[in-house]
């Protein structure tokens, strides 16, 4: 148990739920804004028997990114691993959406990533086999209307994510995207309720993610798809 992974968006739904599966294996570094909710992921992460840091913070700051990445290193020592979570689900017509709405978007499931993965990549590289987990969505893929900001924000993200892939696999950095289809989360409930047996669960997503992390040095997932059973949505 001596890697050490930094999960953000770490309150709830797919970020809760990794922190949970990777409890024991990985000392975990768990970042989310409601302080409360992330309180809870840490009883259940030590109740498991890991080692747990939670780091209450707004990633759409932008000093916030690299200040988190700064106390999981001074609190475990290094950094392996990083999984970009955090992210917000909103919809509004793709020719009606307003500014506040774009800027939200982008600012946390696009910009955010961006700053956490600048301060992490010096750690990553100290690790000698660090690992980029963006989690996406099949958004990326498909058109789903009211999804315009959503779909923007992670199809930039999946093209920032192909690039930074090349830019750092000599320093054996191995960056992989994870893109679910519609899960059954406290976020897509928010907006649109749907039959949670058609959904994809966050613990699915989560499974994916640790195959991803769990992989030899030797190979890279770059791309992982999680489509729910009754197909994309």
């Amino acid at each position: 148990m001596n890697r050490v992974i930094l999960i953000t968006g770490a309150s709830s739904g797919i970020g809760a739920a990794t922190a949970r599966l990777l409890a024991g294996t990985w000392r975990l570094a768990l970042v989310a804004r409601r302080g409360d909710r992330l309180a809870e992921v840490e009883s259940a992460v030590r109740d498991a028997g890991g080692e747990c840091l939670v780091i209450p913070a707004d990633l759409r700051e932008p000093a916030a990114p690299a200040q988190v990445v700064q106390a999981a290193v001074r609190r475990f020592g290094a950094l392996d691993a990083l999984v970009n979570n955090a992210g917000v689900f909103a919809t509004a017509p793709a020719a009606e959406g307003g500014d506040d709405l774009w800027e939200e978007i982008l600012g946390l499931n696009l910009l955010a990533a961006v700053r956490t993965v600048r301060a992490a990549v010096p750690h990553l590289r100290a690790s000698h086999g660090g690992c980029i987990v963006n989690v996406s969505s099949i958004v990326a893929e498909h058109a789903f209307p009211g999804c315009a900001a959503y779909t923007a924000s992670k199809c930039a993200l999946e093209g920032w994510s192909r690039t930074l892939r090349e830019e750092v696999r000599p320093d054996r950095i191995r960056v992989s995207v994870v893109a679910p289809g519609a899960t059954d989360t406290e976020a897509l409930r928010r907006v649109m309720p749907a039959d949670p047996t058609r959904l994809c669960r966050a613990e699915d997503v989560a499974g994916a993610i640790r195959f991803v992390l769990e992989q030899p040095v030797s190979a890279s997932v770059d791309r992982l798809v999680i489509a729910p059973p009754a197909g994309p949505l």
